[in-house]
């Protein structure tokens, strides 16, 4: 099941998987609270497996004209348990991210991509753009995006 949760619920899975050993104040991403953003959860058996986070924020500046002009959201913050990985709940999570982007007058999402993820965005439709780079105390990304619709 994949339902809206808050940006404080993100947090206990964003220390677990995607920040671990980092300060509470890693935790907590600029646009966790914009009046657009979107903090998805899914559950199984009532416990929380995953989480996504997104938010208006202008495509890097670095690669707009490449892609669509417009409004952007970003995708940050997406993680799951390990051991429900391979269950559909990182497709419901994104799927449920894609809508909401849309139904805020959006075609355009954009994130950071771990390496470990780009498999799994490109099965969404996701592309990469740009070189790898690297994330201090987190590790090799690419930006990739998404036109929906």
């Amino acid at each position: 099941m994949i339902r809206p949760i808050t940006a404080a619920e993100t947090r206990p899975l964003r220390a677990a998987i995607l920040r671990p050993g980092q300060p509470p104040a890693k935790l907590v991403y600029p646009g966790d609270d914009h009046p657009d953003g979107f903090h998805a959860g899914a559950f199984k058996n009532d416990h929380l497996v995953g989480i996504a986070t997104i938010y208006p924020e202008p495509s890097p500046e670095a690669y707009r004209a490449e892609m669509p002009a417009g409004l952007a959201f970003r995708l940050r913050g997406m993680a799951t348990t390990p051991e429900v990985r391979g269950e559909g709940f990182g497709r419901g999570l994104l799927e449920a991210c894609f809508a909401h982007v849309q139904a805020n007058g959006s075609d355009l999402l954009w994130c950071n991509a771990r390496i470990g993820a780009l498999a799994f965005y490109q099965t969404l439709g996701l592309q990469t753009i740009g070189p790898e780079f690297d994330i201090p105390g987190i590790g090799p990304h690419y930006v990739m995006w998404v036109q929906l619709g």
